[in-house]
């Protein structure tokens, strides 16, 4: 299944509108100092229990990896489902 993913860099966020008006999302935070912010940390992700077990949070997570690596990031991961991707996909930054 595809999802249609926006990013939110004001909100450190990226997210899924879903129906309801309620939106999936995977909540990330810029590591280091203002001036070489060189990681990222992905600490929370959402799905409203209608959308569970579509893939959705997977998609998010692997859409933030993906960015964080085009932007040369080390990825960081405090939240145990990211965590749980990271070494699915066997993800070493």
């Amino acid at each position: 299944m595809t999802f249609e993913i926006h990013h939110q860099e004001e909100e450190t966020l990226f997210f899924v509108n879903v129906e309801g008006g309620q939106r999936a999302f995977l909540k990330y935070r810029r590591l280091g100092n203002r001036a070489a912010q060189s990681a990222v940390d992905f600490w929370s992700t959402f799905v409203p229990e209608s959308q569970r077990g579509t893939g959705m949070a997977k998609s998010l997570v692997e859409y933030g990896f993906a960015w964080a690596e085009a932007e040369g990031l080390h990825i960081e991961t405090s939240c145990w489902y990211a965590a749980k991707i990271k070494q699915a996909n066997g993800v070493v930054s």
